[in-house]
């Protein structure tokens, strides 16, 4: 680790990783540092701390050569244990010019990747969340139940590096599909392909995040099947006292 970092390792920290690159678009080389809790990997469930934060810090490089901390977030790397039976979920962080990504991994029998990428706005001078995937899988048959969502800024709305969370854009709001019938999307995107799967006029879904156009949101039929996935907003009312949250 470069020695210009160590100032930045708070007490009661170890660096995890980091990563350096342009951020800004300024042509300097800055840093991305991500820290973990000493003595982290000790911890168990059946500590009170075993969902530890990992903060993440981006250091911009000022024209004299000196590093300044201008953004952090203890919500971009998941804790040690959140992987689950699969281990400590942290894959990578990836920097291109402008925009840095950060993946991960975890899961049992069902398995899930997740990757999201943060883009520099040079109009308001912040990284927004740019696009946010989602693979999951069946760890047996990952050909025939594998699905795969992305989520571009677009619909996500303006959400910061600083203010990011894993429920960003949350909704628990019902919705009563208003259209004689709406398919559900995998991802999404408008004029892309929808599922097989739809819901009629009358149907109740329960709303878990709302986007400019969709609602990510989980039907339960008769015979309490699940069916989850993106549904068209224009096709969905939300019933009385039922509001949702605002796109942050």
């Amino acid at each position: 680790m470069p020695a210009a970092l160590q100032p930045y390792v708070m007490s009661g920290y170890d660096v995890l990783d980091f990563a350096t690159g342009d951020l800004n678009g300024d042509k300097l080389n800055d840093y991305i540092l991500i820290l973990k809790t000493k003595g982290e990997d000790t911890l168990s469930f059946d500590n009170p701390e075993w969902e530890a934060a990992r903060p993440v810090l981006l250091l911009l490089q000022q024209p004299g050569g000196s590093l300044k901390s201008v953004s952090s977030s203890t919500s971009i790397v998941p804790c040690r244990l959140c992987g689950g039976m699969m281990g400590d979920p942290y894959e990578a962080i990836t920097v291109k010019s402008n925009e840095f990504s950060f993946s991960s991994y975890g899961g049992s029998s069902w398995r899930w990747e997740d990757a999201i990428t943060f883009r520099y706005d040079k109009i308001k001078k912040d990284w927004f969340l740019q696009s946010h995937h989602i693979t999951s899988f069946q760890a047996g048959d990952p050909e025939a139940t594998t699905t795969d969502t992305h989520i571009d800024r677009a619909e996500i709305g303006d959400i910061s590096f600083s203010s990011y969370t894993q429920n960003y854009n949350a909704d628990s709001s019902q919705w009563k599909v208003k259209a004689a019938k709406t398919f559900f999307y995998e991802s999404p995107k408008l004029k892309s392909t929808p599922k097989k799967a739809y819901v009629l006029k009358g149907d109740v879904v329960k709303g878990y995040k709302t986007f400019a156009n969709f609602v990510e949101c989980t039907f339960e039929n008769s015979k309490g099947q699940l069916t989850t996935g993106f549904i068209l907003k224009k096709d969905l009312q939300v019933l009385p006292g039922s509001q949702p949250k605002a796109i942050q």
